[in-house]
């Protein structure tokens, strides 16, 4: 069973949500699984680039470079491969940990944890919790809806329009 951490935009407050804008952020929320990252650990540069982990993906070329033009200077071919290979390993161990961190940064809150066999599992328990807790906002009132102010009666014999006077001609 796979575990979730599901983050949601905090609208850059710090003091709880209402309701409205609880609502307003479920379509936004951000779920990151927990463990190794087998994307990150095989396509390392372009998992980084599509988690918007600008950062890391300099350093990541960074070390790219260090690897292929200094580190055969001082090292032979499979010490460079192995030293690849662990670098590949880590970022599949913390790239998770990596976007959280970003996450943060960005504004974004731990509101909850899910499970599931599969994230669809783990986003429809989410979201079947989140909207039980959260009430929904109430509809807009309607014209009909409002309350009517009482009506004050009609003057006695004044005619309100064109005849100001009751009786004349028309």
């Amino acid at each position: 069973m796979a575990v979730y951490t599901v983050y949601v935009p905090d609208f850059g407050r710090r003091t709880p949500l209402s309701d409205a804008e609880k609502y307003a952020a479920l379509p936004d929320a951000v779920f990151v699984r927990e463990g190794f990252s087998r994307a990150a650990f095989f396509l390392g540069p372009f998992w980084l680039a599509w988690h918007r982990l600008w950062g890391f993906l300099l350093v990541w070329f960074a070390l790219l470079f260090l690897l292929v033009v200094e580190a055969p200077k001082v090292f032979g071919s499979a010490t460079i491969f192995w030293i690849a290979l662990l670098l590949e390993i880590l970022l599949g161990l913390e790239g998770n940990s990596l976007r959280r961190g970003e996450l943060a940064r960005r504004g974004f809150r731990l509101t909850d944890v899910a499970a599931g066999l599969r994230r669809t599992d783990a986003e429809r328990s989410y979201f079947r919790r989140a909207l039980t807790a959260i009430p929904p906002p109430s509809p807009p009132l309607k014209i009909t809806d409002a309350p009517r102010p009482p009506m004050a009666p009609p003057p006695s014999g004044e005619v309100v329009g064109l005849f100001p006077h009751p009786g004349d001609a028309r």
